[in-house]
């Protein structure tokens, strides 16, 4: 529930079934208009025919591999128990050297990682 100046939004799990509170303020103004072009599939099989080149992305994945990035280094940050500051272009910790240890995994003998 969000709670503004004028009333509240209140939604179900992921955004769905928005509505404003109270009922009055939801009724005055009625259904936006759709600014964002949605989906016809569900979200899996539209990241897969994105990674085949025949749709666009709901969410591209530039800007979602960006958002993984910053995710993944706050669980680094909470494994560390400490706040990290991160050099991007260098993927490194720069002010907890052992916090650089979980960004990287030593494989098991007979395993690697190819590019």
């Amino acid at each position: 529930m969000f709670i503004g100046s004028k009333g509240k939004l209140m939604h179900e799990t992921y955004g769905y079934n928005p509505r404003l509170l109270p009922q009055s303020l939801h009724d005055s103004y009625g259904k936006p208009k759709q600014t964002i072009a949605r989906i016809q599939t569900s979200h899996e099989m539209n990241w897969v025919e994105a990674a085949k080149g025949n749709t666009k992305a709901s969410s591209p994945f530039d800007y979602a591999a960006r958002l993984v990035e910053v995710m993944l280094l706050g669980v680094v940050s909470l494994r560390a128990r400490t706040k990290i500051y991160y050099d991007g272009a260098n993927m490194r910790v720069t002010n907890a050297q052992h916090a650089n240890d979980l960004l990287r995994r030593d494989y098991r003998n007979g395993y690697k990682l190819t590019l």
